[in-house]
């Protein structure tokens, strides 16, 4: 291709340029993904994109240098899902992880407002604790339990635990009881539900609940929520369900 500088580029980035071309993407289409910084899987995912019926002001969100592959893939998503623009440009500048993208895009998905989505789209929060804030935020929970659970001096399974007592309805006094550093996830477990039951805190052996160290398996499948999903799976299932409203 005379507009392509093509010694510049490996033999799967060279097929993504291609199969472009041949499947009628015209030479300003072409040169958005056809740059030495994308990879072909990059390549490939904006190509599919143009492909797809994105307009190319929105592609060219997707094509930003500094996104890594599952970054430019959250924000694929989060357009064909018809998520704002302006909203999406937000976030998107590489400040976030591809799981950190998802917690925001869920945010608005159910209908946050974004002033609570700024509350946990901060750079510095792990994905776990956006998810348990977007969760809260979700549910409607008081700002003092949601600002209590997700206090750094918490491992995640102990987040997790207090989380669920929020959850299930206990007050911030008796989440109190068992929201201390010295107590396990499992610990945790066991007071949150002694305390749901009706149990007062004194009902309670503590000289029991020192030998108790097993993983609660429900934050186990909690966490499983967001394994990651294989390369374009995710926008191919997202493209079909476009593709689907268009027929109906």
């Amino acid at each position: 291709m005379k507009f392509i500088d093509e010694d510049v580029f490996d033999e799967e980035q060279l097929k993504q340029i291609k199969k472009g071309k041949k499947k009628g993407l015209n030479k300003k289409e072409i040169r958005l993904y056809a740059r030495v910084c994308f990879n072909s899987f990059q390549m490939k995912l904006i190509r599919k994109s143009l492909e797809s019926g994105l307009s190319y002001k929105k592609v060219e969100l997707i094509a930003n240098p500094n996104l890594d592959f599952y970054q430019m893939l959250e924000v694929t998503e989060a357009l064909f899902k018809g998520i704002p623009l302006k909203f999406v440009k937000k976030y998107s500048n590489g400040d976030f992880d591809y799981n950190q993208l998802s917690e925001i895009f869920k945010g608005f998905e159910a209908g946050l407002s974004e002033e609570n989505i700024d509350k946990y789209a901060r750079p510095e929060f792990y994905y776990f604790e956006m998810k348990l804030m977007r969760l809260g935020y979700e549910n409607n929970f008081d700002e003092d339990k949601i600002l209590l659970y997700i206090d750094r001096k918490f491992l995640q399974a102990q987040m997790y635990q207090i989380y669920k007592g929020v959850k299930h309805g206990l007050s911030l006094k008796q989440i109190k009881i068992y929201a201390k550093e010295e107590f396990s996830d499992e610990q945790m477990r066991i007071i949150r539900l002694c305390l749901e039951k009706g149990y007062s805190f004194d009902d309670i052996d503590l000289e029991k609940l020192t030998s108790v160290t097993v993983l609660d398996r429900d934050y186990v499948d909690f966490l499983g929520d967001d394994t990651p999903i294989k390369v374009l799976s995710r926008i191919n299932e997202v493209k079909k369900g476009v593709d689907k409203q268009k027929t109906m």
